[in-house]
């Protein structure tokens, strides 16, 4: 644990102790702060040779990125704390493909607005990119990109396949890691809750893709790496489990970050695609 994670924890448990109140508000505020990384030169000259279009979401600007004019369309849904041109690979191969390739900064991420987000603001983005740009062929969501590609097509997003590249299944998988990382108690953790579903208008238990993938229809690709350690291989195996036909394809030695660029991910993507 780093110094500024003790101090942190150490704080919050003072806070908690005197007003759980003011520590469900600094918890829901921790909880949807994505960390910031600076972007790559690769990764910038990726998105320089792209079209740029921003669209407005839920009152904030969402900066998006297309390439190509003809061809299928596949929308790129990045993870937590990252950005659209962590693509920058899987893109490029899509695009030499003969596929359109669209991409977009989640809220509070990247070149997008704002300083918080969430898993359902990550899937109202989705929806919004892929009206924005017409009828898309596919989704490909990685980490929580996955979980809110999931949410956006119980929601509507017309989409003939989908691929989720080592998705959360639920909510609950990255917030009993907050609470326990943060020491939040269980009161001030169901305060949380509820700030956050009044805020984002959702209910917590419907953010859950296993309980509603059997009614879903679209064919899905899984690929799930067995060392993943941010999302566990067996949120994704429950999401092929419970999604009608779903394929899972588990890797070995990529982790939870390499396994978005490995060539032989991207060749089974491609393949899974066409």
């Amino acid at each position: 644990m780093s110094t500024a994670l003790r101090f942190t924890r150490a704080a919050f448990g003072a806070v908690q102790r005197a007003s759980p109140g003011l520590a469900a508000r600094w918890a829901e505020r921790l909880f949807c702060s994505p960390p910031r990384r600076a972007i790559s030169e690769r990764m910038a000259a990726w998105l320089a040779g792209g079209r740029r279009f921003d669209l407005m979401v839920g009152g904030r600007r969402v900066a998006a990125w297309s390439w190509g004019d003809r061809g299928p369309g596949v929308l790129l849904v990045h993870g937590w704390g990252s950005r659209g041109a962590r693509f920058v690979d899987l893109g490029g191969a899509l695009l030499a493909s003969g596929f359109r390739v669209i991409t977009f900064d989640a809220p509070g991420h990247g070149a997008s607005s704002g300083r918080l987000s969430s898993g359902p603001e990550f899937a109202r983005a989705t929806l919004a990119v892929a009206t924005a740009v017409g009828p898309v062929s596919a989704v490909v969501g990685h980490s929580l990109g996955g979980f809110a590609s999931a949410l956006a097509i119980e929601r509507g997003l017309a989409a003939r396949r989908a691929v989720f590249i080592a998705p959360s299944a639920n909510v609950n998988t990255y917030s009993v890691q907050f609470a326990s990382l943060l020491g939040v108690r269980d009161p001030v953790m169901a305060s949380m809750r509820e700030r956050l579903e009044r805020r984002l208008g959702f209910e917590w238990r419907r953010m859950d893709v296993p309980r509603f993938a059997p009614a879903m229809q679209i064919p899905l690709l899984v690929i799930h790496d067995r060392d993943d350690r941010e999302v566990r291989w067996d949120d994704g195996a429950a999401i092929a489990g419970a999604w009608p036909g779903a394929q899972l394809v588990t890797t070995m030695g990529l982790g939870h970050h390499r396994i978005v660029s490995d060539g032989g991910v991207i060749q089974q993507v491609l393949a899974f695609l066409k």
